[in-house]
C-alpha cells in the first residue's frame, strides 16, 4: 500500500527526489561516470537501471489500462528473481553511452511523471485497481519506479561520490 494519499503527494516526492539525484549527478564529471560505485555498477549504470525499470512500470500500467494483466515483473522473470532480471538489465545496458542512459533516463522520468499526473486517485491508490497490482496499488508501483528507485540511488552513488570526488579533483588540476 503506497505511503501517499493523494496524486500531489506522489508527484511531489517523485519530483523531490528526482531533483536531489540530479543535482548529485551534476557534480559528477561525466568521465567519472563510468566508474565502479558499487557490485560492477557505474553510475550510468544506475541511471540506465532506473529508466529500464521506469520503462517496464509504464508497459504494465499500458497494458492494464488497455484490459490486460501484464506479468510482472516480467515475462521471464517472477519476483523472486530480482536478482536476475536485475542483472539481465545490467548486461543489456552495459555497452550504452551515458548520453543514451541519460536521455533515457529523462525521457522515462517525464513519461512516468504524465502517467501519474492522468491518473485518479481512485486508479492510483485503490488496491486491486488492476490485476496486476494484486493487493497493493498502483502508487506503490510507481512510487518503486521514481522516489523510491530514485532515493536508491542517490544514496549509493551519493556514498561512493564522497569518498572518491577528491581522487578526481586532484587529476584534473
Amino acid at each position: 500500500m503506497s505511503r501517499f494519499a493523494t496524486k500531489e503527494e506522489l508527484l511531489e516526492d517523485a519530483i523531490t527526489a528526482r531533483l536531489k539525484l540530479d543535482t548529485l549527478l551534476a557534480t559528477i564529471p561525466d568521465r567519472a561516470k563510468y566508474d565502479e560505485v558499487t557490485d560492477g555498477m557505474s553510475t550510468k549504470d544506475f541511471i540506465a537501471h532506473r529508466a529500464e525499470w521506469g520503462r517496464m512500470a509504464l508497459a504494465w500500467h499500458v497494458e492494464a489500462r488497455a484490459g490486460g494483466n501484464p506479468a510482472v515483473p516480467s515475462d521471464d522473470y517472477t519476483w523472486g528473481q530480482l536478482k536476475e532480471l536485475n542483472a539481465d538489465i545490467h548486461t543489456r545496458h552495459a555497452d550504452m553511452p551515458l548520453d543514451d542512459a541519460q536521455r533515457a533516463f529523462d525521457s522515462v522520468n517525464d513519461q512516468l511523471i504524465e502517467a501519474i499526473d492522468a491518473c485518479s486517485d481512485d486508479e492510483l491508490f485503490a488496491k486491486h485497481y488492476y490485476d496486476f497490482t494484486a493487493s497493493s496499488d498502483l502508487a506503490t508501483y510507481f512510487t518503486s519506479a521514481t522516489g523510491g528507485h530514485y532515493r536508491s540511488a542517490y544514496k549509493y552513488i551519493n556514498r561512493w561520490w564522497r569518498a572518491n570526488k577528491d581522487t578526481y579533483a586532484i587529476t584534473e588540476s
